[in-house]
């Protein structure tokens, strides 16, 4: 009877040491974890820190460029307009615009 008493005993500590193991392991798991946890959020607040001088640098640059390109669509119209002229100008001008020679009757007529 003492015999099984003392096997019992034996295996109950080998079962709390085959516990204490894993709870051993367990805990340096959670300890790894927590350590990479922790460089993750230190990388992360690095980075978010910089984000909204970058997203106002961002928006400035937007607003110059979108005013630019207004000023430069303002420009293209008066470009436009300006050559709208010229090739007017150059189709009302007498002998502004090439002159086609047509053989009629031996005549040269200007279109």
């Amino acid at each position: 009877m003492v015999i099984i008493v003392i096997i019992i005993n034996i295996f109950i500590s080998l079962m709390c040491l085959s516990l204490a193991r894993k709870i051993w392991m367990l805990r340096l798991t959670i300890n790894r974890v927590e350590k990479k946890l922790i460089l993750i959020e230190n990388r992360t607040r690095l980075v978010l820190e910089k984000a909204p001088n970058v997203i106002n640098s961002g928006q400035r640059g937007s607003a110059k460029l979108r005013q630019n390109y207004r000023q430069l669509q303002v420009k293209r119209q008066q470009l436009e307009q300006a050559l709208g002229l010229i090739s007017l100008a150059i189709k009302v001008w007498p002998g502004g615009k090439k002159t086609q020679k047509i053989k009629s009757r031996g005549t040269k007529l200007l279109r």
